[in-house]
C-alpha cells in the first residue's frame, strides 16, 4: 500500500492531520511538515515534531488493530 501514497523525507516539521481523502476505505492522514501521507495500515506510526502521537491517528491506529488490520 505504501506504493501509493507519498512519502517525503522528514524535516522535522511533522504536524499530522486527517484528510479527506480515503484510500481503498481507509482516511489518509498528511503531514503538513513534509507532505508525507499514512494510512492506519501502515505497519509505521506517524509522530508530530513534539514526539507525540496525534490522537486521531492513535484513534484510527486502535480501530484498525481491534478489526485486525494492523
Amino acid at each position: 500500500m505504501t506504493s501509493r501514497l507519498r512519502i517525503s523525507a522528514c524535516r522535522r516539521l511533522c504536524s499530522w492531520g486527517e484528510t479527506p481523502a480515503l484510500l481503498d476505505g481507509e482516511r489518509i492522514f498528511a503531514c503538513s511538515g513534509c507532505g508525507s501521507q499514512w494510512v492506519a495500515s501502515e505497519p509505521w506510526t506517524p509522530i508530530d515534531h513534539t514526539g507525540v502521537v496525534p490522537a486521531a491517528v492513535q484513534q484510527a491506529a486502535q480501530e484498525t488493530r481491534r478489526r485486525g488490520g494492523g
